[in-house]
C-alpha cells in the first residue's frame, strides 16, 4: 500500500512542478520578447533615423555633381553631415550611438535602410517622370 501512495504523491508533485515550470518559461518568453522591442531613450527614433540617413545620402549625391563639388571642395563634407544632424536636433555623437545600437539590432537597421531605399527610389522615379515631361515639351516646341 505504501508504494501506491508514494507513486500518487510523486505524480502530484511532478504535475505541480511542471505547471510552475511552464509558468516560468512563459513568463521568460513574454518578458524577453517585450524587451527586444523597447528602444533606449538615447537612441534616435526609427522615423528620425530614416530621415537623417536619407538626407545624408542626398548630401552625398550632391558631392557627385562636379559643379557643386568644385564650389564646396574647400569645406569638409563632415560639416555638412553635422548640419543634417543639427537640422533634426541631434549631434554626431547621437547619430553614432544610434548607428551602433541599430547595428546590434540588425533587423531594425534593415527596416530603416529598406525605407530609405524605398524613398530614394520614389524620388528617382518622380524625377525621371519630370525629366521625361520636360523633354517631351522641348521636343514639342521644336516640332512647332
Amino acid at each position: 500500500m505504501i508504494p501506491a501512495i508514494t507513486a500518487g504523491i510523486f505524480i502530484l508533485i511532478f504535475e505541480i512542478m511542471m505547471k510552475k515550470l511552464l509558468i516560468i518559461i512563459l513568463g521568460l518568453v513574454f518578458f524577453s520578447c517585450s524587451n527586444q522591442t523597447k528602444v533606449p531613450e538615447y537612441v534616435i527614433p526609427k522615423d528620425d533615423m530614416i530621415d537623417i540617413i536619407l538626407d545624408i545620402h542626398l548630401t552625398d549625391g550632391l558631392f557627385t555633381i562636379s559643379k557643386i563639388r568644385k564650389e564646396i571642395t574647400s569645406a569638409d563634407s563632415l560639416n555638412y553631415y553635422d548640419e543634417v544632424f543639427r537640422n533634426y536636433g541631434y549631434t554626431r555623437a547621437d547619430f553614432d550611438t544610434s548607428v551602433y545600437y541599430y547595428s546590434k539590432n540588425i533587423n531594425e537597421y534593415d527596416k530603416i535602410y529598406e525605407e530609405v531605399l524605398n524613398r530614394l527610389n520614389e524620388m528617382d522615379t518622380e524625377l525621371r517622370k519630370e525629366n521625361k515631361g520636360e523633354k517631351e515639351k522641348k521636343e514639342e516646341l521644336i516640332d512647332n
